[in-house]
């Protein structure tokens, strides 16, 4: 299956809206059936691992090798990640990287077409202004309670990203939850926040400082997404 912008999606809306802030979202971006699918595709058949930061370190661990670590080891990881986010450094999520080989019978690579058909790229480029776009990484996450993205921005000379994208796939989150596209004036103050609106994509300039508010303990449920970035550099 091909998947497509919903004909709904008005890229001109888009590219106004981005023009005030470099910033927009995109609601409804893909049609129902076609958002549905790929939800229930991800909650069954994607394998996540752990990501984190310990040390100073970005870590990626299996879920299986965490739960087989001894308590006092695995305490004492958590105890770490959780004073380094306290200084404001770190997450702690669940994440699948998605590999740009196409596979066959898997909705997540069509997700990852779709993000890098010359179609979407060519509206990317249109609503940021950023003609040098070339491709989209792309990887899945899963935020569980007491999940959390610390205070960043996303500037990566290496990677040359442009635009960050987060293509939201949890119905009916509930924002006291939280798990919010947090964002944040340059000094820390905070702005305003995004819910994860089910079926949204969400398109910021990789300037923009941001977070992934903590997951609350009351969350019935995961926040599921596909993020990344719009780039210059082929992947």
């Amino acid at each position: 299956m091909t998947i497509e912008f919903n004909s709904s999606v008005d890229i001109d809306a888009a590219t106004a809206e981005y023009a005030v802030d470099k910033r927009a979202r995109i609601f409804n971006v893909l049609d129902l059936e076609t958002a549905g699918d790929l939800t229930m595709y991800i909650h069954g058949n994607v394998p996540f691992e752990a990501a984190y930061v310990l040390n100073g370190e970005f870590k990626s661990s299996g879920l299986d090798e965490l739960r087989a670590m001894p308590k006092a080891q695995l305490d004492g990881i958590m105890q770490q990640i959780h004073a380094d986010a306290g200084k404001g450094v770190g997450f702690y999520y669940g994440r699948h990287k998605v590999d740009p080989k196409p596979i066959a019978d898997n909705k997540v690579q069509e997700a990852f077409e779709f993000l890098n058909a010359p179609a979407t790229l060519d509206a990317i480029k249109k609503i940021s202004g950023f003609d040098d776009i070339v491709a989209a990484s792309a990887q899945v996450t899963r935020y569980h309670p007491g999940n959390f993205l610390t205070r960043h921005n996303d500037i990566n000379a290496n990677e040359e990203r442009r635009v960050a994208y987060v293509l939201n796939l949890t119905p009916d989150w509930h924002p006291d939850w939280g798990g919010l596209l947090q964002f944040y004036q340059a000094d820390g103050t905070p702005r305003d926040a995004w819910a994860p609106m089910f079926n949204s994509l969400a398109l910021f300039d990789v300037n923009h400082v941001h977070a992934v508010t903590y997951v609350a303990p009351y969350a019935t449920k995961p926040r599921f997404s596909i993020t990344g970035w719009f780039r210059a550099k082929p992947l």
